[in-house]
């Protein structure tokens, strides 16, 4: 019975060693898996600032567009990255279509909360987000550009009509004939801005919404911090 009872020890020993190493193992690579998430947002950070600093007219300092995008993306709860993504794009490749950096963040706004009221998320909003901007940078909204927005965001279509005064239906011919230029859609997205905003806080607010909220509180406080461990993690 001694021996038994022994045996039973050191069997409950090397399963308690064994359990105690694989939780180590399991903090480890949790601990691995968070460092390598902390690199890759602060590597996303830093291309974002530095396509920021390139596209900035010089009226503020990179760290104050950064600061008008922030407020820009919790107005219409939308991701902070994902809104400088977009600001960049269009400041890099449609800069001649807009007057300034705040005419450009506004029009930025107004089209994350068209894409809200659309129920255009993910592959869906960038879609649309890329094809506005290849239409702005070439002056013209028409063919594929002009028929992805349709099938994303068609209330931003319909914008366009009702700024132009003519039924839906008409807008593909217009577009064919090179008339809805990049004035017209930055100026229809400005002219429905009320409506657009009345519809958009008439929308309850989702789960994923307040996520993406406080998501953006954090990553604002925390910056610093997730910088500094991305370039530590570099050395």
């Amino acid at each position: 019975t001694d021996r038994f009872n022994q045996q039973l020890k050191n069997a409950e020993k090397a399963s308690s060693g064994a359990s105690s190493g694989i939780e180590r193992l399991v903090k480890g690579l949790i601990g691995i898996a968070t460092v390598k998430k902390i690199i890759g947002l602060s590597d996303e950070m830093a291309q974002t600032t530095a396509r920021l600093n390139l596209m900035n007219d010089g009226l503020q300092t990179t760290k104050e567009l950064q600061d008008m995008i922030y407020l820009s993306a919790q107005r219409s709860r939308s991701g902070y990255q994902t809104t400088a993504n977009m600001v960049s794009k269009l400041g890099l490749n449609a800069k001649d279509a807009f007057s300034s950096n705040v005419e450009l963040i506004k029009f930025a706004e107004q089209l994350n909360k068209s894409m809200v009221i659309a129920g255009a998320s993910g592959m869906a909003a960038e879609s649309t987000v890329y094809n506005l901007t290849q239409a702005l940078s070439t002056g013209v909204l028409r063919g594929q550009d002009l028929n992805a927005v349709l099938s994303n965001a068609p209330n931003i279509v319909q914008n366009i009509a009702d700024y132009m005064k003519v039924p839906i239906g008409q807008i593909r011919d217009l577009a064919a004939e090179g008339k809805i230029t990049a004035d017209i859609v930055k100026n229809a997205m400005f002219a429905a801005a009320d409506d657009v905003n009345k519809q958009f806080e008439s929308m309850p607010m989702t789960f994923g919404q307040v996520t993406t909220i406080l998501g953006n509180t954090l990553l604002q406080a925390f910056e610093p911090v997730i910088q500094t461990i991305g370039k530590a993690a570099q050395w």
